[in-house]
């Protein structure tokens, strides 16, 4: 019983939605069993501390439910199955009644079926309304437009083969909800074959989705030109304007969006931004930092009301990176809180050394590095690249090779690192062993390593190692 689908589903209800099926159940409408109300009674009691052995669960869950009488299987079943049902129906009605626009199409449905016309007239209106004052316009909002036009058509055909009909509006609407599903689609699957590449995905009428969109000028519908503008941003990296209009889109209308899309939108753009950065590109650092701000004071770039510890030092990187320490400071102090418990303290000692450090305070960040250890690779390396730096212009030069050597062992050892960052470590640290060997007075020489440091792809701290060669 513990692996049934009826546990996985009572696990899972609140305490809410356990009063509201307790009542349900109770109805003569949804239920007419006693065993089923018995049974749903000792699983919330009883759920959490039932033996893992099936029989045996399923026998204390017997004489709960069937006291005194001799174990029947069969009936058992019988009786898990109708609870079930019955729990079933209850969350299928509560989505339903839940969600207004489905509600209200539902409703036009079932009048105009039964003939009812100046009751679907009354529906289908009130359900319009709903429509285009609720604020989404996004997927949501286009498909249910094309249900409530796809009913009037359905509503206005048998009264007369002469009189007008709305196909026209009814092919328009699924059309828009179309290319606005394809277009999301489309970014989520380039999304997931960035992390996964050996994943493939065959695009379908992709191409002619993007052409047709362009073509019939319906960059006006925010749910088509948001994800319009963010794949083509992502795939054509060298092409800004397509960033541009995302990002204005992002500052005007985001509003129009549901939370999970709003967040992908999000991350989009800072995808985006993350390669011009690292490019050197000033103002993709101020632009990303913007999103970065947004997207957290809004609760945008949160999940279930935590935010990741990447997206927590992202955003501390971003401020950093433009001389906003003000807010970085503050925002490790009021965000701190959204952090996963376990990785709270660990992840704000590790991004206040980072402030510590940019601000100059190095004693206040090298004591808070060295406290520093946690089971993400690419933090430990972050972290010791920021004590070598310490190191390295507090004129402590035998930690500096120390821990050089230290943190060249630890990249040979990490085979999972990705290739690329990996290289980039590398280079880092051959380039900061010649610094230890670097007259910094001889013009030959400064011109030797300045060049190398320029010419060297892949290359972590470029910026930095130029300025200590002066």
């Amino acid at each position: 019983m513990q692996k049934s689908v009826l546990a996985e589903i009572v696990r899972s209800l609140s305490r809410k939605e356990i009063r509201e099926v307790n009542k349900w159940l109770q109805s003569p409408s949804h239920n007419q069993r006693e065993d089923v109300v018995r049974l749903f009674d000792f699983l919330n009691k009883h759920l959490a501390d039932v033996a893992q052995d099936e029989a045996v669960e399923k026998n204390r869950a017997w004489k709960a439910v069937f006291p005194g009488e001799a174990y029947d299987d069969a009936r058992m079943r019988q009786v898990m199955y109708f609870l079930l049902k019955a729990i079933e129906e209850y969350l299928v009605f509560m989505d339903g009644i839940e969600d207004q626009a489905k509600y209200l199409s539902a409703l036009t449905k079932t009048y105009r079926v039964r003939k009812l016309d100046k009751a679907y007239r009354q529906a289908y209106r009130q359900g319009r309304d709903f429509l285009e004052k609720q604020p989404l316009r996004n997927g949501y909002y286009l498909m249910n437009a094309y249900f409530f036009d796809l009913e009037e058509y359905n509503h206005r055909l048998p009264i007369s083969q002469n009189a007008p009909v709305n196909l026209q509006e009814s092919a328009d609407a699924l059309e828009k909800w179309f290319l606005a599903e394809k277009l999301r689609i489309a970014c989520a699957m380039i999304a997931h074959r960035n992390v996964f590449q050996k994943i493939t995905y065959e695009p379908g009428l992709l191409d002619e989705t993007l052409a047709y969109v362009q073509r019939k000028d319906l960059l006006g519908e925010p749910a088509i030109a948001a994800f319009y503008y963010a794949y083509l941003a992502i795939t054509n990296p060298e092409e800004e304007t397509y960033f541009d209009q995302l990002e204005k889109l992002l500052h005007n209308d985001i509003e129009r969006f549901d939370h999970s899309e709003a967040r992908v939108l999000y991350i989009a753009a800072i995808n985006y931004c993350v390669p011009k950065i690292n490019q050197g590109n000033a103002d993709f650092a101020r632009r990303a930092f913007w999103i970065y701000r947004s997207g957290l004071e809004t609760a945008i770039l949160l999940e279930n009301e935590v935010v990741s510890r990447y997206t927590f030092g992202n955003a501390v990187g971003a401020a950093l990176r433009i001389g906003e320490y003000g807010w970085a400071e503050q925002f490790i102090e009021q965000f701190q809180h959204f952090l996963e418990e376990k990785e709270r303290q660990s992840i704000v000692n590790f991004n206040q050394s980072r402030v510590y450090y940019e601000k100059g305070d190095y004693n206040k960040a090298q004591r808070l590095l060295t406290r520093f250890e946690y089971d993400d690779m690419l933090l430990n390396i972050i972290a010791k690249t920021m004590l070598l730096k310490i190191y390295y212009e507090q004129g402590e030069l035998d930690a500096f090779e120390s821990l050089l050597e230290s943190m060249r062992i630890y990249l040979q050892r990490k085979e999972a690192l990705d290739p690329t960052r990996k290289a980039a470590y590398k280079n880092m640290i051959s380039l900061m062993k010649k610094l230890l060997n670097h007259n910094p007075y001889s013009k030959a020489q400064n011109e030797r390593l300045r060049a190398t440091v320029e010419s060297t792809q892949p290359l972590m701290e470029k910026d930095w190692l130029l300025k200590q060669i002066g």
